[in-house]
Order: C-alpha cells, then structure tokens, then sequence
C-alpha cells in the first residue's frame, strides 16, 4: 500500500503544477522570511511582470520592492494580514482560518487592480510554518460594480431624503419598516419611534378601516391603489390631510412581503380649496342678489308682469337641465332669464302698462329693451355672458325677430332657450291689453314653428317638460 502512494507522488505533483499553471486566480508561494518562491502564470498576466522581474522586484528590494507592488491604501491591510498569519505558526493544531482582504496592486504599466487575496499557512510534517500561500483573484469588475451601487445606493437616498413626499415601506401587517425623513417631519415622531409603528397608531378608527381596505384589495388584485383626503393624527394630536399612492412590495422570488407607497400632505392645498370655494360661493351669492336687485327694478316699473322674468328663469332652468347642460352653463341661463327684460327701465311706465294695442313707434320702442338691457350689462362682469344672451333673447332662427340681424346662426345656445321660455311664459299669463292665452296655445305656438323660429331641440325639452314631467310654474 505504501508503495503504490509513493508511485502516485509524481502524478499528484504534475496534477498540481497543471491546476496552478491554467488556474486564472495568481497562486504565489512565499517563504517564512517573505521571499517569493513562486508565482504562477496567471500572476505574471495580472500584475505584467515575469517571474524573474517580481522575484527580482520583491526578494531584492525589501519593503521598497513590496511598496512598488502593493498600492499605499492596501500595504496596511498587507501588514496586517501577515502578523495574523505568523501569528497563527504559534499555534499549531486545529483549522486555519480563512480570512479574505482585499488589497491594490500596482501593474507594471502604473495601472491598478483591485484583487480579493487568501492566505494560507504552509507546515512541515512536524506541524511547523515553512511559508505561505496566496490565492488572490480579479475583483475589479465586481469591485466596481459594487461602487456604482453604492453610488446609486447614495443617490437614491439623497432623492429620497431631499423629496417633499413622504416615502414608506410596510410590511403584510402594516408596520413600518422603512420611510424617509418627511414621513418623520408631516407625522411629528422621530425614526425610532415610527419605526415599527402600525398605521391604527397614528389614525383614527374610521381612516385605519380606509387605509386596510385600500391595502387589502392591492395585495388580492397585485394593482396600485388610491387613496386621497384621509387624515392622520400627528403626535402633537394636530390633524394631517394626506393623499397616498401604494402597491405591492414583492420579494426576488415575486413573493409579496409587503407594501410601498408615497404620500403628500395635501392639508394646505385642501384648506385653500375650501377658501376658494366659500369664496366663489359668496361672490356667487352677491351676483344672484345683483341680478335679483335689477329684476326687481323691471317689475316696479312694470306691475303687470311682475313675475314674469322669475317664471321664465324657472322654466329655462328646467330646460337647460332637461337638455343635459353643464351645471355652470345651466346657471347662466338662469341669471340672464332673471333679467332679460331688465332694458324695459327705459320704456315709459305707461306704454308698458298700456291696456290696448300699441302703436308702431310704441312697438318700435319696447323692441329696443334688448339691446338696452345689453348695453347696461355689458359694464358689469359676470362669468357667463349674460350681456349676449339679453341682446339675442328676441331673435328667431328665421331672422323674424328683433334686433334685426339677430337668426338663428347668431343666437347662442342660452339665448334660444330664454327665448322658448319667453314666449311659453307670456302666453300663459295674463297682460294688460289680453287675457292668458293658456298653455295648449303655448305649446301649440312652439310645436308648429319647431325648427323655423325655435331651436327644435329646446322645443323638444320644453314639451317633454309639460307633457311628461308634469312641470308647472311655481
């Protein structure tokens, strides 16, 4: 038996020198005093010196010759690691440790590697230090990989860090596990306090059923979720309005783990709105009490149709509606309806209110209220134009109306409206120098001239409102 091991010794040999001569980790053998004895191709390739020229350089030149070889940054952590390694010849027995460092090491050209070393202690028989063997592989691509991570690592913190928006990770129950700096400023806690925190912590019952629902239907469905205006209870007990966006946090095997989300404080935002509105709704409050006023104006002046631009106003709102216009549009037929007629201030007292026909220069006069009207309310701004409506309230599609160059392709939509509504109204109330004509003769009137002098679609809604809806004038 022993002779067939000392048979193989020379195959063992030739096996090792093959596996260090193709091996592209550099294998260097050092002796107890630190004198190179061997280093294998792949070194030579690495570091581009022969053999001869790093033993010359490394045996022949001391710690000179090691600091041509070894970068500054890297000779310290050289050092070090070889006093462990003597060290460790003193205590013979038991497994060696094996501690990779990464060192620098200067090329002949000038240029640098990183390298990844190992070194192992090499023993006699008897168990006593006779050298050293280093392993030392390329890391400068992993090196430098590693770096720009870092970097983008650094990057991404930096943008997280400097965002207003508050950045959060959850875990599956809804604890924090990581956020970023703004979360800790909009909520009042400091890190080691938020860290761990349950949402229920910092929000009230109804918000906290919010928030589970809205993370429960993210974890079934794997879509991102909304959720805007709930509130959260910063540590002072102050309330927070917050609009948030999350999804699904998944592990590399796409298992989900969790949750990630962004949240803005829209608190500011949400109290401006509602100044904005209340606002607007006050403005909106003394415009209706300015048309309001000018109605009233006609009806003093004009007792018998007292009445009228209100009932016309509430019929052309009810079309408007019926028609499908925007609520805002709606609204501008409503306040011009209020004061259509309010140019008939300028109309003698008694030509309105006179029992009989009226003459051709008295017609002539009450046809001017429109552009009359026009003209007052041209200098006061609204936000529809309510100035248009009144100059065209009069006009037909066929031209016959008044003023004279007022058709069809002239009057806007508010005008045709107020125009059917006009006409309906006047006919069934009653006048100074008639009765009420009644609403079949009303609607008789809109019905036959449907399309010649009435915009057919407000005709339509007007019927429908009579013959379907039941409307009446209140």
């Amino acid at each position: 038996m022993k002779k067939k091991t000392e048979d193989t010794l020379p195959e063992r040999d030739d096996l090792y020198r093959i596996i260090s001569e193709t091996a592209k980790d550099m294998i260097t053998v050092w002796d107890k005093d630190l004198m190179l004895i061997y280093a294998n191709p792949s070194a030579e390739r690495t570091l581009g010196y022969s053999g001869e020229e790093l033993t010359e350089l490394l045996n022949g030149s001391g710690t000179s010759g090691l600091g041509s070889l070894v970068a500054p940054g890297s000779l310290k952590t050289f050092r070090t690691e070889v006093r462990k390694r003597t060290k460790e010849d003193r205590k013979p027995g038991g497994p060696e440790p094996h501690h990779p460092v990464e060192l620098e090491l200067i090329r002949k050209d000038g240029s640098t590697v990183w390298t990844e070393t190992e070194t192992i202690l090499l023993r006699d028989n008897s168990g006593g230090c006779t050298g050293l063997l280093s392993i030392t592989r390329d890391i400068s691509k992993r090196k430098h990989t590693r770096e720009m991570l870092s970097k983008s690592e650094e990057r991404y913190r930096n943008i997280l860090e400097s965002i207003e928006e508050c950045y959060f990770e959850l875990d599956l129950a809804g604890n924090f596990t990581f956020f970023n700096d703004a979360l800790c400023r909009m909520t009042g806690y400091m890190p080691k306090e938020l860290m761990g925190m349950n949402n229920r912590r910092y929000t009230s019952p109804e918000t906290a059923q919010q928030l589970y629902q809205t993370f429960k239907r993210i974890y079934e469905t794997g879509n991102p979720a909304k959720l805007e205006n709930y509130e959260v209870i910063q540590k002072n007990g102050a309330i927070r309005i917050n609009d948030m966006s999350a999804s699904l946090l998944l592990d590399a095997s796409g298992t989900p783990v969790g949750f990630r989300g962004v949240a803005r404080d829209v608190t500011e935002h949400r109290n401006r709105e509602r100044e904005l509105k209340e606002s607007y709704e006050n403005l909106q409050h003394m415009l209706e009490e300015t048309i309001r006023t000018l109605a009233f104006t006609v009806e003093v002046r004009d007792p018998y149709t007292a009445g009228h631009q209100r009932r016309v106003a509430q019929l052309a709102d009810a079309i408007s509606l019926k028609m499908g216009l925007p609520l805002e549009e709606a609204m501008g037929v409503r306040m011009a309806a209020l004061i259509h007629d309010v140019g008939k201030v300028q109309i003698p007292g008694e030509i309105l209110s006179k029992p009989g026909p009226l003459s051709p220069d008295e017609m002539e006069l009450v046809r001017t209220h429109p552009s009359v009207g026009s003209s007052i309310l041209k200098e006061i701004e609204f936000p529809w134009p309510i100035s248009d409506i009144v100059l065209q309230h009069h006009g037909r599609l066929d031209g016959s109306g008044y003023p004279h160059d007022i058709d069809g392709g002239k009057m806007s939509i508010e005008a045709k409206i107020i125009a059917v509504a006009d006409v309906v109204e006047a006919m069934v109330s009653h006048r100074p120098y008639r009765s009420a004509l009644g609403l079949d003769k009303a609607i008789e009137e809109i019905s036959n001239n449907k399309g010649t002098l009435y915009d057919a679609e407000v005709v339509d809604a007007c019927l429908s409102l009579f013959t379907e809806d039941g409307f009446t004038f209140s």
